[in-house]
């Protein structure tokens, strides 16, 4: 082949890397091209084979909302899925991660490098004619070649960076959700509840599962709440203040749903062996044993102890001192 022909078919290799990162820098989506496609990507955890993105589920919306969020601080698609993945339980890929766009910003790069090592190590074995005469002098077309083969590993290397950056961009991302700095009240039973089923282990679950849980208690629903209470009153993660606020929620829907009084009050014991103070655990306590053990003078001795603190309401303090009136007089239990 002339050192013409070389000339050219170097120069079109050169061209068609350009056009590769062109290609790649004028097709990247935008943030919300990225946010849908994403979306479209994963299956709603509590839909039937739907997507993320086409859900009207709030479980799908708090995921959607999780995904604009990423995508503006830069997160990149496979960070985000991730994510998604480990923090909602049930939520899977609806295609494989390697598919359209995201298969040519992977193949793109690779096919780039190995173009040029192809022209390099093509070159080498095929030297101009003049190289084949040791006693001729260089010829100086092959200085000319020099300057083209270092442009066309430049633009290979430039290439896999774009590919990459496009992939990978910059961002911080956690395997487990941010459970911190939440604001709880905007977020929906069902979205809580994939979180907590994802991040069982995670030593900040345990607000989360608190506050669960006490939608569930205040609501009535004890079967709900008793799992996320008892989780919290086992963690080895959970503060005093969480530990004492469980095992007294159990001890009354012990008492309150069951019945069983000697197990509540070795529940209301037990958060009272965290903190002795606890007013909550002193009056159900003595609600207990007036009620269900008929140990009235206890139950009184109780009730005026949690008068002692101050820092009970009015309107908690005129309930004590209603029932410790009722149970000095020998009223039955309300």
């Amino acid at each position: 082949m002339s050192d013409r022909s070389r000339n050219i078919a170097v120069i079109v290799v050169m061209a068609a890397m350009a056009a590769v990162l062109v290609l790649l820098v004028a097709t990247a989506p935008s943030e919300t091209d990225r946010v849908q496609a994403i979306g479209e990507r994963i299956k709603c955890p509590v839909c039937q084979g739907e997507s993320i993105a086409n859900s009207p589920s709030s479980m799908a919306r708090d995921m959607m909302s999780l995904v604009s969020e990423k995508v503006s601080e830069g997160a990149s698609d496979t960070e985000i899925v991730d994510e998604l993945l480990a923090s909602y339980s049930g939520a899977v890929l609806l295609d494989p991660p390697a598919s359209g766009a995201t298969l040519a910003l992977w193949l793109a790069p690779v096919a780039a490098l190995v173009i040029g090592a192809a022209v390099i190590l093509w070159w080498r074995r095929h030297p101009p004619e003049s190289a084949e005469d040791e006693t001729s002098q260089p010829d100086p077309r092959n200085r000319r070649l020099v300057p083209l083969l270092v442009l066309g590993v430049s633009l290979a290397v430039i290439v896999v960076v774009a590919g990459f950056s496009l992939q990978d961009r910059s961002g911080a991302a956690s395997g487990v959700a941010d459970l911190t700095g939440q604001d709880l009240e905007d977020v929906s039973n069902e979205t809580m509840e994939a979180v907590i089923a994802a991040n069982a282990d995670h030593p900040q679950v345990d607000g989360m599962r608190l506050a669960l849980a006490e939608r569930y208690y205040d609501i009535g629903d004890y079967s709900a709440a008793f799992p996320h209470y008892l989780a919290v009153a086992e963690s080895a993660n959970a503060t005093g203040t969480q530990a004492v606020t469980a095992l007294v929620r159990l001890g009354w829907m012990a008492w309150d749903g069951n019945a069983e009084a000697a197990t509540a009050i070795e529940l209301f014991d037990q958060a009272l062996a965290i903190d002795p103070s606890s007013s909550t655990a002193l009056y159900l306590k003595g609600q207990v044993l007036w009620c269900g053990e008929s140990e009235v003078d206890a139950a009184v001795d109780l009730f005026q102890e949690v008068l002692a603190d101050a820092r009970l309401t009015p309107e908690a303090k005129t309930r004590v001192e209603d029932d410790l009136a009722a149970a000095r007089d020998g009223e039955p239990c309300p």
